[in-house]
């Protein structure tokens, strides 16, 4: 593991850095905005397969880390965040949140394997996925108990 500077000026990264655990997990309007960024941002995901497997395959194998009997899928905010936890040559893929995040419905990740990591369950995945997408009140943030 080598220790690459993580960007903390970006906003995904600020989540990491200024909310911990329990704020997360207690207050509304933060999970949305780290769901929001969650999404709109490109996440990195290490892959077992070699590209000519990919191909054969026609897609990639996630890593996983066993957790409490349960395939964790990893999941990187960023580059740097990659290279720090996994070995040299560790091929990955880049895509955006919203592109990869549904496929993992169903599924346990880790985001940011390592002291500072978040587990998701499938339950955390669901609700970050299934976000309204089509609201017409300008700046309005859903909730969980939002009516619309």
């Amino acid at each position: 593991m080598s220790n690459i500077m993580i960007d903390t000026t970006d906003p995904l990264e600020k989540f990491f850095t200024d909310a911990s655990p329990e704020q997360m997990a207690s207050d509304p309007i933060l999970q949305q905005a780290f769901t929001i960024a969650l999404l709109a941002n490109d996440l990195f995901l290490p892959v077992e397969n070699t590209e000519a497997e990919q191909k054969a395959a026609g897609g990639v194998s996630l890593m996983a880390l066993p957790i409490d009997d349960h395939p964790h899928v990893m999941i990187f905010t960023s580059e740097e965040r990659l290279r720090n936890f996994m070995s040299a040559g560790t091929r990955f893929a880049r895509a955006s949140g919203n592109s990869v995040l549904p496929s993992l419905r169903g599924q346990f990740a880790i985001l940011n394997p390592g002291p500072d990591g978040r587990v998701m369950t499938p339950e955390d995945i669901g609700k970050i996925t299934q976000q309204p997408t089509d609201c017409a009140v300008p700046g309005h943030v859903h909730g969980p108990d939002c009516q619309h």
